[in-house]
């Protein structure tokens, strides 16, 4: 007759899971955070060096439009951004208008 695990072994269990659950949410989160800012980088090569409050403008439009989904490309890039800005709040799709024109403009392929 087979013996029922103990409360101990089944909290050791949870414990082990819990923590494993944590640092695999981590992780994920961090690469899905680089690549969204590796997906900006490229309209704006700068961003690291932006002012915080345009660059969390750019992420929250990036993250919304689940711009990492998209082909890296300058113009799957801003039609991404553009498609969120209607959904918020008024003036947003003139700042970000600003912002793409204060970003180098692109690089020409050889």
């Amino acid at each position: 007759m087979n013996k029922p695990p103990s409360i101990r072994s089944l909290i050791l269990f949870l414990v082990l899971l819990a923590i494993f659950g944590v640092f695999g949410a981590k992780y994920m989160l961090g690469k899905h955070s680089a690549s969204t800012t590796d997906q900006l980088a490229i309209v704006w090569p700068n961003i690291a060096g932006m002012p915080a409050q345009e660059r969390a403008f750019l992420v929250e439009l990036a993250l919304t439009c689940n711009v990492v989904a998209r082909q890296p490309v300058r113009a799957e890039v801003i039609d991404c951004l553009r498609s969120t800005t209607a959904q918020m709040q008024p003036g947003a799709n003139q700042r970000l208008d600003r912002l793409i024109q204060e970003a180098p403009p692109a690089a020409q392929p050889r």
